[in-house]
């Protein structure tokens, strides 16, 4: 016989750790391995104790990440390096593996709260912290020890979190009637992320509101087609930035201007600058040795003028773009199995980016990571690895629309979430960071338990 007060006692620890995925993602992001970890020991111990019955085709998945892992440290381009980080890639696969399984056994009461209460908690804590300076995630970090070193860190990974949980939650409170609460959850999140300081989330929570409006009303078939779009830019990725970053890299369009002394453009300048007339109201000259761009107007006045690469919303956006087009260079030279799992930080160490239309350049092919997860796992497993991340990525789309075609709420909630974790593997972190991998696990055990509880 099972006790089941005992079983009870696994669930409740599962409770608190499904709590927690929200404040240590704003409070100690990297502590996410540690909760994904208890669930999967908390799973082990079931099975232990309680003989559940597991089905060997279920191992043949990991089974084959964990094969791939080690053919990759083989072929590695620095074993050294590959071995660094093989540990705790696998350890993340298997603790993954583990929880998703092990904890989708258990029903867990009260979704909605679990996930809401703690939501609305971080999220108020950030808007504090962000609207009013009020440094509760800095004076807690000072009480253990440690001192955030940008603004960025403080908030983004907690941000990020949020953003991806959002759609789900509000989902589950409206599916609850709970309308107050959605509404809640809902404008708070919201206003963290417009205000905050991470860009990718922004382009993510865009991309959530039309993927829960179009799921919604259009149904299962809309997150068929998106499924259709992921798989093929998943696949061709490669070919794509190779292709189409130098045409929107080398686009010469000059912004932020800048009041500039009308002296400065008299007849000898002009005579050696490159000008053309824009309109029939400014004349446009531009010096092509130093990228100056002037904008004279007829009236007189004069403006200069600088190109949208070295604004600083643009900076961002040229340095990914020109890392993504290194990266999608460099993948063709190992195509097949990749250069070696762990390996993205030590490429292209020495090479020089050049920014087109200025004089500025980008040191180092690749900062740590490509900052698109897809990218890297072309880039250090190859096709190899590419081929299983589409086998796991169609039963992600599977999955959003299993729930989509029996539950209008609470699909458009699931798929939204999907899309915006989707968003952000394709603009920022390293997918073989722990802490990123175990998020996005835990925000899958989120999902499936939903889905669950809901008896879909």
């Amino acid at each position: 016989m099972i006790n089941t007060d005992n079983i009870k006692v696994f669930n409740y620890i599962n409770y608190i750790i499904l709590a927690c995925i929200f404040p240590i993602g704003y409070f100690a992001p990297l502590g996410e391995w540690l909760l994904i970890s208890v669930i999967a020991l908390s799973g082990i111990v079931k099975f232990l104790l309680y003989n559940y019955k597991i089905k060997l085709n279920k191992f043949y998945f990991p089974l084959i990440i964990i094969f791939l892992l080690l053919i990759s440290y083989y072929s590695s381009i620095n074993r050294d390096r590959s071995l660094e980080a093989m540990g705790s890639i696998l350890g993340m696969v298997i603790a993954i593996y583990i929880a998703i399984n092990m904890s989708y056994k258990d029903v867990f009461k009260n979704v909605a709260y679990i996930i809401g209460i703690p939501v609305f908690l971080t999220s108020l804590c950030i808007f504090s912290d962000i609207a009013f300076n009020a440094e509760i995630r800095s004076t807690l970090a000072l009480l253990v020890g440690d001192n955030p070193t940008s603004e960025s860190g403080n908030f983004s990974r907690g941000i990020i979190i949020l953003t991806m949980i959002m759609p789900l939650s509000v989902a589950l409170f409206i599916s609850n009637k709970e309308y107050i609460f959605a509404f809640i959850i809902f404008t708070l999140v919201s206003i963290v992320v417009v205000i905050g300081p991470n860009e990718s989330s922004k382009v993510a929570l865009m991309c959530s509101y039309f993927t829960a409006l179009i799921v919604y009303f259009l149904g299962s078939k809309s997150f068929f087609y998106f499924g259709v779009v992921s798989i093929l830019w998943i696949f061709f990725s490669p070919f794509i930035v190779i292709k189409v970053i130098p045409i929107i890299t080398n686009i010469d369009y000059a912004i932020e201007k800048t009041p500039a002394c009308v002296r400065v453009i008299n007849s000898a300048l002009v005579n050696d600058l490159t000008y053309r007339y824009d309109s029939d109201s400014k004349l446009i000259i531009k010096n092509e040795n130093t990228y100056e761009i002037y904008e004279v107007l007829k009236n007189g006045t004069c403006f200069r003028m600088k190109p949208w690469q070295v604004t600083s919303t643009g900076g961002s956006v040229i340095h990914r773009l020109l890392v993504w087009e290194y990266v999608g260079k460099t993948i063709f030279n190992k195509p097949l199995i990749g250069h070696g799992i762990g390996t993205s930080r030590i490429i292209g160490q020495n090479i020089v980016l050049n920014i087109p239309n200025s004089n500025s350049y980008i040191k180092g092919g690749i900062p740590l990571h490509p900052h698109n997860n897809f990218l890297q796992i072309w880039l250090e497993l190859g096709l190899a690895g590419i081929i299983l991340v589409l086998l796991l990525w169609i039963n992600i789309i599977k999955l959003g629309m299993k729930v989509r075609k029996k539950s209008y709420i609470l699909g458009a909630g699931v798929c939204a979430s999907i899309v915006t974790i989707f968003v952000i593997c394709n603009l920022t972190f390293g997918i073989f960071q722990a802490w990123w991998m175990a998020s996005i696990g835990l925000i899958f055990v989120l999902i499936l338990q939903a889905a669950k509880h809901k008896k879909l």
